[in-house]
């Protein structure tokens, strides 16, 4: 048998901007007499819905070693069976880009950025063999500025240029994103690691602040689980768009999709900015999955099957933990206030209080039906389905909350997670009862009602009890409309409940969401319709609510509206509105700090 090259090797290169188009060479060694199969993922891990990237792929055509066509027979939608060959095979195909995400694919006059799971084919039965990536500088006038982030291996004069880049099989080969273009690369260091915040898209934000303020998370992030970093080397890849919001955490780096103008700008160098606090929660987000999803995994999500969907009940944990400790590390950092903090806690809180899906879904089975459910979420959804990652942080916090008081402050959820990195490093990956069992085997603690009722029952959280062990008060309000995220007092709240959120058009506002056991909803409102007028008054994204609440307690309005291109016209009944926001306060200042300074 002719011996295989010890390597599968790729060229990459952007061959039209206005077309949108990767040119992809693969070349590699052939078996004599085998009919190799080649595919390309259905989904990338950390995005639990299958994509069909494949329906991307243009102009398929491979070769052998005398540079005579070779059949390529499709199999299915992402797989392609080659006739046989002796020596080398090289498969050339070109990949449409134009998905604005951190998913996916894409390619504008500034930049092109792809996962691999977009445009790298693997070659079965070849899974652990080593590749190479040849980036290659495209001949497109305007691209002379043009560079390379990634994270993947390569030499150090290749480093942020074009050549040749390694990875040491096809799973470590996806997950390295690329970025070509033009871009900011902005370097800092924390706890003996390389980092670098790469900004593409354009910006005006104050670049050393934003840094500044990522070296005290991510120095955070690696003490929390003692030391050393997982990496040496990691990027905070960042495109920068006029609206958008998305994070994929990947091995050596993460990919950000985020609002150009809602980053710090020089001129706001004592403010905190919601966008920007946001933004710092996203990267404390990303950052923290280096260790929790990336190497800390379900053992099904070891070596997953990319063809297909891959369950777990386990996203509760990766999900839920991790943003739980998302917004609490720009805490402890001292980067947000505890009134900010707070503000935060209480928006999830109100989140999974409003919604009514709690009562419907568990949070094992949002985890396990998340590629149908919660990443194709309909107009259903907000009144059928909960979130892994809204009521896992929830939980998170009550789980933190019991264990320390069951333990008189001996444990903690930190430690819980030191303890899964340890297990980790032992090359021992979780299960469904991984959590359960450190809890009562190593904590000797009794949480079993406790996980019974939070992980496959519907039932409510022990939320007052927990918050009360912090130094907590939980306290409810009206909303002031239905964009209303709560997590502070207000003084303009409804009188009356709607019941539905919607946008502004040019004629009216559309509605998004309508939520069950509603005015809104009773009155037969639908997602999409657009609302022009309640009686004689004409609705404005603005006065909407207004206009509710000045009508008369239980009288009806007429609604009318536009719906399918006819116009209709509806009953809406004044109710008073419900007081399902919540707002924390500090009873016990003592309690807060003890919770907050924990390590």
């Amino acid at each position: 048998m002719t011996a295989l090259i010890p390597s599968i090797r790729y060229s990459l290169n952007v061959i039209s901007i206005p077309g949108h188009l990767f040119e992809v060479t693969m070349s590699f060694d052939s078996q004599p007499n085998h009919q190799h199969i080649l595919s390309l993922p259905s989904w990338i891990p950390g995005s639990y819905m299958v994509r069909d990237f494949a329906k991307n792929i243009i102009k398929l055509n491979v070769n052998d070693k005398k540079g005579q066509s070779i059949k390529a027979s499709k199999v299915d939608k992402q797989t392609w069976q080659l006739e046989p060959a002796n020596g080398q095979v090289t498969v050339t195909y070109q990949v449409y880009a134009f998905d604005l995400s951190i998913r996916s694919a894409y390619i504008c006059d500034e930049y092109a950025f792809l996962n691999g799971t977009s445009l790298f084919l693997q070659l079965d039965g070849r899974n652990d063999t080593p590749c190479k990536v040849d980036i290659q500088k495209p001949a497109i006038t305007g691209t002379e500025n043009w560079r390379v982030a990634t994270s993947l291996s390569c030499e150090p004069e290749t480093v942020w240029g074009y050549g040749e880049y390694s990875s040491d099989n096809y799973l470590d080969l996806i997950d390295h994103p690329i970025l070509i273009g033009e871009f900011d690369d902005i370097p800092f260091e924390a706890a003996d690691t390389e980092f670098s915040l790469v900004l593409a898209g354009g910006h005006i934000a104050d670049t050393a602040r934003i840094t500044s303020d990522l070296e005290k998370i991510c120095a955070h992030h690696v003490k929390f689980f003692q030391n050393p970093s997982p990496v040496s080397r990691y990027l905070f890849i960042t495109l920068l768009c006029d609206s958008g919001f998305g994070g994929l955490e990947h091995i050596s780096s993460t990919a950000l999709l985020y609002p150009r103008f809602d980053l710090p700008r020089l001129d706001q160098a004592n403010d905190m900015p919601d966008g920007y606090r946001t933004f710092l929660s996203l990267c404390s987000h990303e950052f923290f999955h280096t260790w929790l999803v990336k190497r800390m995994k379900p053992e099904v999500l070891l070596t997953p099957d990319l063809a297909k969907e891959n369950y777990t009940e386990q996203l509760w944990i990766y999900e839920g933990f991790t943003s739980y400790y998302d917004d609490l590390t720009l805490l402890r950092t001292g980067l947000i206030s505890t009134e900010s903090y707070l503000e935060l806690l209480g928006q999830q809180i109100s989140r999974l209080e409003i919604n009514t899906g709690r009562q419907k879904q568990s949070i094992t089975e949002s985890s396990f039906d998340a590629w149908t459910r919660f990443y194709q979420q309909d107009a259903s959804a907000v009144n059928n389905i909960v979130s892994y990652y809204n009521k896992g942080a929830v939980l998170a916090f009550c789980l933190d909350s019991l264990i320390q008081k069951q333990s008189d402050g001996k444990h903690s959820l930190n430690d819980l997670l030191r303890e899964m990195w340890r297990n980790y490093q032992a090359n021992h990956l979780t299960n469904n009862n991984s959590v359960q069992d450190i809890v009562s085997d190593i904590f000797a603690l009794d949480l079993e009602a406790f996980f019974d009722s939070a992980l496959y029952s519907c039932d409510e959280l022990p939320l007052k009890e927990c918050l009360g062990y912090f130094g907590l008060e939980f306290n409810h309000r009206t909303m002031s409309n239905d964009a209303d995220k709560g997590g502070k007092s207000a003084s303009n709240t409804s009188r009356h409940q709607f019941g539905a959120s919607y946008k502004s058009t040019e004629l009216g506002v559309k509605v998004l969401r309508v939520r069950e056991e509603t005015p809104a909803y009773d009155a037969g409102i639908q997602v999409g319709d657009r609302l022009i007028a309640i009686d004689q008054w004409q609705i404005t994204n603005d006065n909407l609510q207004t206009l509710i609440n000045n009508a008369e307690l239980n009288s009806e309005v007429q609604i009318s509206l536009l719906r399918d291109g006819k116009f209709k016209q509806v009953k809406l009944t004044i109710r008073t509105a419900p007081k399902d926001s919540i707002y924390l306060t500090v009873a016990d200042d003592v309690a807060v700090k003890q919770w907050i300074g924990r390590d």
